[in-house]
């Protein structure tokens, strides 16, 4: 399963640490509001309970705290944390563990960590700015705790919350934008949607058993991968077998978006599957999908048998349902 890291200042990881609570912030108004807090809500969409949560401390420079998620995300904009023009209203109630760490981990030790291709999706900043909140894979979290371990005793003193947050139960996903046929508004919904499910463990009969996942992942190409299915191999659990990248578009898929996704598949073979072509599945999600992307995927099926899979969604009774494409060849 992923691990969660929330980008805050020392004054705000006080009052998470005393309310056992953690959340990103809703967009400021204007043009792209709608939009842009449907791409928060989808973030949180992926956090599920019993996750871990680890925060980074912007001007310290450091990595602390391993927390774990109690219930469902959800919406609250009552003030907790200081600035009154940051409400922080998407949020998740957290509990303490027994890996009660006091001694951080520096950025500099987790650039190492990236140098050496341990760590590759720890991202403080994306193509549209900073990250207020970024997931790491469940193996990348095992690294950083195990760094975290080396310098410091181990404990079994529980962290302790003083002042627990009251429990709100409200949905994230009623939030998400929709048309008068509550058809989807925006892309970041259908991965708000999607993401929920796979926390669910939906999807399994279309995709198989994936054992951890993550969205939004940042590459070196400019752009963000927005979905990553990992496959452990059955016999060996800590080793990973095969990964599926997924492109979804909230209408058409298109030959651009096509090139998309095999830029990143080109990208992820040569970085994290040793050019190692069975490792690596491309999947196309979307509402419907042009002739010339069929046509190019029957040709490639063809004569390089490198098929991508495609994938049309729609939305019925308010759940998000997926039906895969057969393409004759």
């Amino acid at each position: 399963m992923p691990a969660h890291i929330f980008v805050c200042d020392r004054k705000n990881y006080e009052i998470c640490k005393q309310r056992g609570l953690t959340a990103v912030p809703s967009a400021a108004s204007g043009r792209n509001e709608k939009n842009i807090n449907d791409q928060l809500i989808s973030r949180m969409s992926m956090i599920k309970e019993n996750d871990y949560v680890l925060f980074y401390i912007t001007q310290e420079n450091i990595l602390t705290g391993v927390y774990r998620v109690e219930g469902a995300p959800f919406y609250d904009d009552s003030l907790v944390w200081p600035d009154p023009d940051k409400v922080y209203p998407y949020r998740i109630r957290l509990f303490g563990t027994e890996m009660n760490f006091t001694v951080p981990l520096h950025l500099h030790d987790i650039y190492d960590l990236q140098n050496e291709g341990k760590i590759w999706s720890f991202a403080l900043k994306r193509a549209s700015g900073v990250n207020a909140m970024f997931s790491i894979s469940n193996d990348q979290f095992e690294i950083l705790v195990g760094e975290l371990s080396k310098i410091n005793p181990f404990s079994r003193v529980k962290q302790i919350i003083p002042r627990p947050y009251h429990v709100v139960e409200n949905d994230l996903l009623s939030l998400i934008h929709k048309d008068a046929d509550g058809q989807l508004k925006y892309e970041a919904g259908l991965m708000a949607y999607f993401l929920r499910g796979l926390t669910e463990n939906k999807y399994q009969e279309i995709f198989g058993i994936y054992t951890d996942y993550l969205s939004y992942i940042p590459t070196s190409i400019g752009s963000e991968m927005d979905v990553l299915l990992m496959f452990n191999n059955p016999l060996h659990t800590q080793i990973i077998s095969s990964y599926a990248i997924i492109e979804m578009k909230r209408d058409i898929f298109d030959i651009d978006a096509c090139k998309q996704l095999i830029g990143y598949e080109t990208w992820f073979l040569q970085k994290r599957a040793h050019g190692d072509q069975k490792m690596v599945r491309s999947v196309g999600i979307a509402k419907r999908f042009s002739e010339e992307v069929i046509n190019y995927i029957r040709m490639r099926t063809v004569i390089e048998n490198k098929p991508i899979q495609l994938i049309e969604y729609y939305m019925a009774n308010g759940q998000l349902v997926l039906k895969p494409i057969q393409i004759e060849t």
